[in-house]
């Protein structure tokens, strides 16, 4: 019996990303976001130490301002 296709995860335009990773930010904070990921993955992918300021850099860009 022939596996059953997996659906295709809408991609963002500019960066390949998954979409997903990139909700709720917009403009230029997205596009840093996207290369921080980016970055990530790549250091992940090569056995390589994640350094926690890159890790941080993530969260703060993905987190909603006080107040807004």
């Amino acid at each position: 019996m022939a596996k059953k296709k997996r659906r295709a995860v809408p991609k963002d335009k500019k960066s390949g990303l998954p979409k997903k990773y990139l909700s709720g930010v917009k403009g230029g904070k997205r596009s840093e976001l996207a290369g921080v990921l980016a970055q990530i993955s790549a250091l992940y992918r090569a056995g390589k130490r994640i350094p926690k300021s890159l890790l941080d850099r993530r969260m703060n860009l993905g987190k909603k301002k006080k107040g807004s």
